[in-house]
């Protein structure tokens, strides 16, 4: 089985999504969680992780999918 180094641009991106979304929280936190109740907070919160989580997926997932064995 040959299998393909990790392509450095997918690594990169990867490691930046979650660093823009720490800075999106720093943002969102200071800004504008106080004109939010707890819950459309804790909302803002759940819908930032599933958004990193699908851009993850969206970047890893076709990668995967083509070092899968023929």
């Amino acid at each position: 089985m040959d299998k393909k180094p990790v392509p450095t641009g997918r690594l990169y991106l990867s490691i930046a999504i979650p660093l823009i979304w720490l800075l999106f929280l720093a943002f969102w936190l200071f800004y504008y969680a106080t004109n939010y109740n707890i819950i459309q907070n804790i909302a803002v919160f759940l819908a930032s992780i599933v958004i990193v989580a699908i851009l993850e997926v969206i970047i890893w997932v076709p990668w995967g999918m083509k070092q899968q064995p023929k």
